[in-house]
Formats: C-alpha cells, sequence, structure tokens
C-alpha cells in the first residue's frame, strides 16, 4: 500500500493485509498501515482526537448509490498514481456490488506535489453539477492533461452542456468545492491519498479488492 503525501518517510514491514483490514474494521480500533510498500506520511497537521462524520461526509458529494446500506468515502488527488490505482479498485468493486454500497469521491489535491491537481478536481466538480462525475473521473484518471482545451474536450465526450462546464470550470463554485472538500480533509487529519473512511475508521493507502471484499462482506451482514 502506498499513498501520495507531501513528505514521505519511514518504511514499515508487516503482512497480511486482508487480516489485518478485516481486524481493524471489525475491532473498531485505530488503523496503522501495515505493508512492506506502504511509505507513511507525516505533515504539520495534527490528527483530531475525534472524527467528526459531518466532515467525512457532504450532501452533494459525487456518489455511485445513494440509497446502499453502506457509504464508503474516499479522498483523492486526480494527479495521484496511487489515487489513479485505488480509483481503478473502487470502480471495480462499484460494479461487483452495485447497489449494496455508495462509493462517495472527496478531493484532496496535493498541489504543491501536484500542480494541476485542482483544476482536475474543478473539473470533476463540475461534471458532478450536471450529474456525471463518474464519466470524468474515468478521464480524468486515465490523463496527465488537464490544460482547460483537453478538459473542454472531455466535458464534450461525455455529453455535458459545453458552455456551462467552461463556465463553471473558471467560476468561484467550483473552486469552492474542492476546497471545501480540502478543509474538512485537513481537519480529519489526512495525510495523503489515498484515504478511506470504512464504518468511521480512518485507512490510509491501498487496500487490494480481496480485503475490501472481506471487510465490505462482513459490514454488510452486520448491518442485516
Amino acid at each position: 500500500m502506498v499513498f501520495c503525501a507531501t513528505l514521505l518517510s519511514i518504511l514499515l514491514i508487516f503482512g497480511g493485509l486482508v487480516t489485518y483490514y478485516y481486524y481493524q474494521i471489525k475491532s473498531g480500533q485505530k488503523p496503522l498501515p501495515p505493508s512492506a510498500k506502504f511509505l507513511r506520511a507525516t505533515t504539520s497537521t495534527p490528527a483530531p482526537e475525534k472524527l467528526d462524520p459531518l466532515k467525512i461526509l457532504q450532501d452533494g458529494e459525487p456518489n455511485s448509490a445513494a440509497e446502499a446500506p453502506l457509504t464508503i468515502v474516499g479522498f483523492f488527488d486526480f494527479e495521484c498514481p496511487f489515487s489513479k490505482e485505488a480509483s481503478g479498485i473502487m470502480r471495480e468493486l462499484q460494479a461487483t456490488y452495485g447497489e449494496k454500497i455508495n462509493f462517495v469521491f472527496r478531493n484532496f489535491p496535493l498541489s504543491d506535489i501536484h500542480p494541476n491537481a485542482v483544476k482536475a478536481a474543478r473539473a470533476g466538480e463540475c461534471a458532478n453539477l450536471q450529474d456525471k462525475f463518474w464519466p470524468m473521473h474515468d478521464k480524468l484518471f486515465t490523463s496527465s492533461d488537464f490544460s482547460d482545451e483537453t478538459l473542454k474536450l472531455y466535458a464534450k465526450q461525455i455529453g455535458l452542456d459545453e458552455i456551462k462546464f467552461s463556465d463553471c470550470l473558471a467560476s468561484d463554485q467550483s473552486n469552492g468545492l474542492v476546497l471545501k472538500d480540502l478543509v474538512d480533509g485537513q481537519a480529519l487529519g489526512i495525510r495523503g491519498t489515498p484515504t478511506w473512511f470504512i464504518d468511521n475508521q480512518k485507512i490510509e493507502g491501498l487496500i487490494p479488492t480481496d480485503a475490501f471484499g472481506k471487510i465490505f462482506d462482513y459490514l454488510l451482514a452486520k448491518i442485516k
């Protein structure tokens, strides 16, 4: 598990990802990253003593199944290669679990190391305002070109109102939506992307598909 962050340090060597994540969610203990491939990030932002659920989930955020019994929130950066990998896993799980799980996407652009991440995030927010976030999400995570011209081309390709999209991209509205995600993420002590909130537990970094499956199956069985 690897994740993007402003500072990367301290290589941790542990094993058993599937067992680890399953146990952490089941026991309610605070997760600590266990993989040999995980690089812990440290920032000056202190971790909050208690996670505020209103900071985790906001109305109007891009989601996959609003009426699902289980909601998973992820904070991502469109220029982060590990967010890209995590997004592919998320899309796979959306297809597998369908209406059982609501995946909520939130932005945490690390603009000091990813200078185009904010613009990409704004494009995603503008697409969401036209109810086409996920097609734009897929375009952004398969691209390295976030110029205005390319973003407007993506908007055309996925069937957005091009004038509305262009106006939104340059607006304070899209900037404010991204800033809200970023401020909430900082308040939650997020150190890098991807960061997940599963059953009110924060887990940082990539989670393998099979580990996700065990977590989801456990939580869905608990809901019944």
